[in-house]
């Protein structure tokens, strides 16, 4: 199983990496996307600097560790970096504060509905789907738990501003990066790490802090599954079920702001069942129970409360449970062509299957049918359909953040378009190569925490395959190969490999000569 899902990593991250050579996405405005060949010298130009941020990160991580600073001063030193990054979270939101629509402000009023308790207030508001807000409530069930969590936060601080809610991305972002560095120090017991390399990768992580605006649950959703894979790991060093019971209560209220926390929930299963199978033989019963209802207690925390919050509120309103949004036509979106993009979000298929929701439920079935037999009968329209898919949000590498951030016509923003989307399209391909080159020289040697990472990133890549697209939905596995990406690589074998590499191709060359 280990040597499958380390396969099936190396197999993506290289994907990811040719695709990012080859193409760049750029999304406009309307959200339609334009896919074009890079130029050679723009290749070069990423790859130098990808080198660059390489060697940089080495020097930085060898002073500082080989500093005299004792753990208090790297202490001082750690609060200060995420005092900044707090403070530029902040700035930013305070300086831009782009409109709060769609999705956002109808979760944002649903929250503020069940904060009141007055029915009459935002329920009866047409929504941009053309439903009233409670229509729109009993059809997309996942905004009931999401905006439930928001209305928590409203209790405590005793005031229902929804743009406050912004507050939360700031300690979501402040979380992700503390998180990360606790996945690291964890992994640093068994593998050498490199953690300026972790810090520079996620501080300069620009869509993380453009989307803080963005109020719909991505960022606290993420920290607290960050925080449950570090819990999880230290459940899997000490034992101690403490650490089962954080992870899974963090777990439950990332699942109820974001369903595609289910990837984390997932791959968290697999890891303990890894873990379960790995000492069944060397264990005895009782341990090996106590590890299944571990499994158990971790899915059950995980997934129940969120159906138990959307059953409470769908009756004390008088909705329909059976009239949610069929979900089958997510999955009927992602093989479909659009104006947007291959794979991404259609209307017609979207605004047929809220009005006619029974119907859909059935026709879709037909219709995902004859599309696989159509991708069976025309493979090469098959397979451009999905890498022009894939493409169009691996390679868009401002992650929607500069659409979500736009105020006005010309905004000044869009002119740090091409300069983000540069940037952020170099610190990936230095994130997937350094994980995609540790994975290949530690392959004899991988924990069970790497793996684990590494399903959790497999799912996400598999899953927006299948999934109606959307670039900022990557967001978070990019996220979780940076503590890999972080780890040291051996440098002299890098060396050596080449010098193998250039020895063959020049004896190639030479009989060729002969």
């Amino acid at each position: 199983m280990k040597k499958l899902i380390y396969f099936i990593g190396i197999t993506c991250l290289l994907i990811i990496v040719v695709l990012n050579i080859i193409f760049t996405a750029v999304l406009d405005n309307s959200e339609h996307i334009t896919i074009t060949n890079n130029t050679f010298f723009y290749i070069i130009g990423i790859l130098l600097f990808g080198i660059l941020i390489y060697i940089i990160t080495n020097i930085i991580d060898k002073k500082f560790v080989d500093s005299n600073l004792n753990n208090k001063k790297k202490r001082k030193f750690f609060v200060i970096i995420f005092s900044i990054y707090a403070i530029v979270n902040l700035v930013w939101i305070v300086a831009v504060r782009p409109p709060i629509v769609g999705d956002q402000i109808h979760a944002c009023n649903l929250a503020q509905t069940f904060y009141n308790n007055n029915l009459e207030e935002f329920l009866p508001n047409m929504t941009y789907a053309g439903i009233p807000l409670s229509q729109y409530m009993q059809s997309y069930h996942q905004q009931i738990s999401l905006a439930f969590v928001f209305s928590l936060f409203f209790r405590i601080i005793h005031f229902d501003g929804i743009g406050l809610l912004r507050v939360l991305n700031i300690l979501g972002n402040v979380a992700i990066v503390f998180a990360l560095y606790k996945i690291v120090q964890h992994l640093s017991i068994k593998y050498k790490a490199n953690k300026a390399r972790l810090f520079f990768l996620i501080l300069t992580f620009i869509p993380l802090i453009m989307l803080s605006t963005f109020i719909y649950g991505d960022i606290p959703s993420l920290a607290l599954c960050l925080f449950a894979a570090y819990f999880m790991m230290k459940y899997n060093e000490t034992k101690k079920i403490k650490y089962t019971i954080f992870a899974s209560i963090f777990t439950m209220f990332a699942y109820m702001m974001r369903m595609n926390s289910l990837i984390f929930i997932i791959a968290t299963t697999i890891y303990l069942m890894l873990n379960l199978f790995k000492d069944f033989t060397h264990t005895i019963l009782k341990e090996n129970f106590i590890k299944t209802m571990v499994i158990i207690m971790y899915i059950c925390i995980s997934i129940i409360p969120t159906s138990l919050v959307q059953d409470y509120y769908l009756k004390k309103y008088n909705m329909d449970k059976n009239a949610e949004y069929p979900v089958i036509s997510y999955f009927l979106m992602a093989m479909e062509e659009s104006w947007r993009s291959y794979g991404w979000y259609n209307e017609d298929i979207g605004e047929y299957a809220l009005k006619n929701i029974d119907k859909a439920k059935t026709e879709y079935v037909d219709r995902i049918k004859n599309r696989l037999e159509y991708f069976s009968e025309n493979k090469g329209y098959a397979i451009e359909f999905y890498i022009k898919k894939l493409a169009s949000m691996w390679t868009e590498n401002t992650y929607s953040s500069i659409r979500s951030n736009i105020t006005k016509e010309n905004d000044p923003i869009e002119n740090f378009t091409e300069l983000i989307a540069f940037y952020e399209k170099t610190i990936l391909l230095v994130i997937c190569l350094c994980s995609c080159i540790f994975l290949i020289q530690n392959r004899k040697n991988l924990s069970i925490d790497i793996i684990f990472l590494i399903t959790i990133f497999i799912g996400g890549f598999s899953f927006h395959i299948l999934w109606e697209a959307k670039s900022r939905y990557i967001i978070p596995y990019i996220i979780v190969l940076m503590p890999i990406a972080s780890l040291y690589i051996n440098d002299n074998k890098i060396k050596n490999t080449m010098e193998k590499i250039y020895t063959k191709l020049k004896d190639k060359f030479i009989r060729k000569e002969k």
